[in-house]
C-alpha cells in the first residue's frame, strides 16, 4: 500500500469513529427538543468551527472561493441545502417506520448514491479493474447495511415491538399507507443526505485554488466543506426555526436546568465537524476514488462503531440469538467491504 492510501484510510477510519459516537450525545439530551439541539449543534459544526479552522489554517480561504466560478459555488451550496433537508427527512422517516428499517434503508441509499455519483463523474479516468473492484465493494457494503437492518427488525420482533398489521381490512390499509409514506421519506432522506458528499466532490476546484495560493493538500480539503456547510445550515435554520417558533421551544434556550443540554449540543457539533473534516482529509489522500471509496468506508465503519456503542449502552441486551447472528454476519460483511474498497482504491495508484 502507498503512504497516501494508508494515511487516507487512517483519517477516514478516525472520522468514522467520531461519526459513530454522535448517537451517544443525542441519547443524553434531556430537556432540549430536536430543533434546539440541531440549531445549536449545527451552528458549531457548520459555521463556527469551520470558519475558525479555515482562518487559522487557510488565511486566504475566502479569496480562493471567489476565484472559483460562481456557478460551481452555487451548485455546492445548493447540494449542501439539499443535504440539510435530507437530515429533516431522516427524522420524519425514522419516526414513521422505526429506527432499524429506516436507518438501514437510508444508509443503503446514501451509500449507493453518495459513493456512486462521484465515481460516475470520474468514470473515464478510472482503470477498468478498479471500477469492477470498487463497484463490488459498494455492493458488499449495501449487503452489510441490509443485514444490519434485518438484525434490527428481528430484535424488535423478539422484544414484542408492534409491527404494522398487513392482514386485511381498514387496519391493513392504514398500516400499508403509513409504511409507504415512511419508506418514501427514507428514500428522500437517503438521496438528499448523499448530497453532502456530492457537494464535497463538486468543490474540488476550490481546494485546487487554495493550494495554488500555498496551502497544503490536507488543509485545503477543509475549504471544500465550507460552501457545503453554508447550504446545509441554511436548511437547518429554515426547518428548525419554524419548529422553534411554532412549538415555542426557543424558550428552552433560556430555561434553568438546560445547561448540560447546551454543553452536549456543543459537543455534538464539535464531534460532527471533526468527523466530516477527518473524512474530507482522508478522501483527499485517497486520490481519484477518494469520494467514492472513502465515503463507503466512512459509512460502513461508522455503522460498526455505532453498533459497538449500542452494545455498551445495552441496546442489544435482550436481543434474540438469531438477531445477534445476523448482526454479526452484517458486521463481518461491512468489514469485508472495507477491505475490498481499500484494494480497489490501491488499483488507481
Amino acid at each position: 500500500m502507498s503512504v497516501s492510501l494508508i494515511s487516507g484510510l487512517t483519517l477516514t477510519i478516525l472520522g468514522a469513529v467520531f461519526a459513530g459516537a454522535l448517537g451517544l450525545l443525542l441519547r443524553l439530551q434531556q430537556r432540549y427538543a430536536w430543533e434546539n439541539t440541531w440549531l445549536l449543534s449545527q451552528l458549531v459544526a457548520m459555521i463556527l468551527l469551520p470558519t475558525i479552522a479555515a482562518q487559522l489554517l487557510l488565511s486566504h480561504w475566502s479569496a480562493a472561493i471567489r476565484m472559483v466560478p460562481t456557478s460551481i459555488v452555487l451548485i455546492v451550496i445548493a447540494l449542501g441545502f439539499m443535504w440539510g433537508i435530507g437530515s429533516v427527512a431522516f427524522a420524519i422517516g425514522i419516526d414513521r417506520i422505526g429506527l432499524s428499517l429506516g436507518y438501514a434503508m437510508i444508509m443503503g441509499v446514501v451509500t449507493s448514491v453518495g459513493a456512486g455519483i462521484p465515481m460516475i463523474r470520474k468514470w473515464d479516468a478510472i482503470p477498468h479493474q478498479a471500477r469492477i473492484v470498487t463497484l463490488c465493494g459498494i455492493g458488499v457494503c449495501l449487503v452489510g447495511v441490509a443485514l444490519y437492518g434485518r438484525a434490527g427488525l428481528l430484535r424488535e420482533r423478539g422484544e414484542g415491538a408492534p409491527l404494522p398489521d398487513n392482514s386485511s381490512g381498514t387496519i391493513a390499509k392504514a398500516g400499508s399507507k403509513v409504511m409507504i409514506v415512511g419508506l418514501s421519506w427514507c428514500l428522500l432522506s437517503g438521496i438528499l443526505s448523499a448530497c453532502s458528499n456530492i457537494g464535497f466532490d463538486f468543490a474540488a476546484p476550490i481546494a485546487s485554488a487554495v493550494e495554488r495560493m500555498g496551502a497544503k493538500p490536507l488543509s485545503a480539503s477543509l475549504v471544500r466543506w465550507i460552501p457545503v456547510f453554508w447550504g446545509g445550515y441554511l436548511a437547518v435554520i429554515l426547518f428548525s426555526g419554524v419548529s422553534l417558533l411554532r412549538k415555542r421551544t426557543w424558550e428552552n434556550f433560556t430555561k434553568s436546568g438546560t445547561g448540560l443540554d447546551f454543553i452536549r449540543a456543543v459537543g455534538l457539533g464539535t464531534l460532527s465537524f471533526v468527523a466530516q473534516w477527518l473524512y474530507g482529509m482522508g478522501a483527499s489522500e485517497l486520490g481519484l476514488l477518494g469520494t467514492s471509496v472513502g465515503y463507503a468506508v466512512f459509512l460502513a465503519l461508522s455503522i460498526i462503531v455505532a453498533l459497538v456503542f449500542g452494545f455498551m449502552l445495552g441496546e442489544w441486551k435482550h436481543a434474540t440469538r438469531r438477531s445477534l447472528h445476523v448482526l454479526y454476519v452484517g458486521a463481518g460483511v461491512l468489514i469485508a467491504a472495507v477491505v475490498i474498497l481499500a484494494y480497489g482504491s490501491s488499483l488507481t495508484t
